[in-house]
């Protein structure tokens, strides 16, 4: 089902602004929902139910892929993965806590022809609220993007860099090529070979590498302080 099938804007982009580059909230309405999923009951006593709820015995799980005028979420893209987090739906004063929901966001992605993103991510909510009206055009929302999970990306991120830094430095200007970002194995790679010792340019890199990580004097001994803080030389 889709709420609203008009072409939409492009999506505001907040992280890429100068003062919205560490924002991790933000309010936005909803431009367009589309459920994915058919609604499954889930009882009160899941534990995967995210709004549990003691005055009704079942809430409903729904897969949903929402477009709003403006996101803090970082799409997934340039070697780095997507960010997650928690969509809301506006609290307009309901007394009743069996009648919200919002949806947790665990992928977001950006078409490129369009600028438009998409949070794809599942809806938790009461057996009270039609799965037909949740984030209907037009209402608004707040946008929380998990910080933890941010943080931890930014920083595996900004570590590809301090590598191509310690690349220069060692005067290996090899074009790089790819970056991963991703917590199952993160690495740079270059096209090109290394026209020096191998193992002599790696320990000298990752010397380099410590030096601007960690501010270690040059003279530090790598190999003890190594085994606990970097995993291998084949990160790069």
């Amino acid at each position: 089902m889709t709420a609203n099938n008009q072409a939409n804007p492009a999506t505001q982009l907040i992280h890429l602004t100068y003062d919205g580059n560490f924002e991790l909230d933000t309010d936005a309405t909803v431009l367009n929902c589309r459920i994915i999923d058919e609604p499954s009951e889930i009882t009160s006593d899941d534990s995967n139910a995210a709004i549990p709820s003691s005055d009704s015995p079942a809430s409903r799980n729904v897969r949903v892929e929402l477009q709003l005028d403006q996101t803090t979420m970082h799409p997934q893209g340039g070697g780095q993965p997507t960010d997650v987090g928690i969509i809301r739906i506006a609290d307009h004063g309901s007394s009743s806590s069996c009648c919200t929901y919002f949806a947790q966001i665990d992928k977001v992605c950006l078409d490129r022809s369009t600028g438009i993103v998409t949070h794809s991510g599942s809806v938790h909510a009461s057996e009270n609220v039609e799965p037909t009206i949740m984030f209907p055009p037009g209402s608004s929302v707040t946008v929380s993007v998990d910080a933890y999970n941010r943080r931890i990306l930014s920083e595996c991120h900004t570590a590809g860099h301090v590598v191509d830094a310690a690349m220069a430095k060692c005067e290996a200007l090899l074009p790089p090529v790819k970056g991963y970002h991703f917590m199952d194995g993160p690495y740079v790679e270059y096209a090109g070979n290394i026209d020096q010792d191998k193992e002599g340019f790696l320990e000298k890199l990752k010397r380099v590498y410590l030096v601007r990580i960690f501010k270690c004097d040059r003279n530090f001994q790598v190999d003890g302080f190594l085994n606990q803080t970097f995993l291998t030389a084949t990160t790069f």
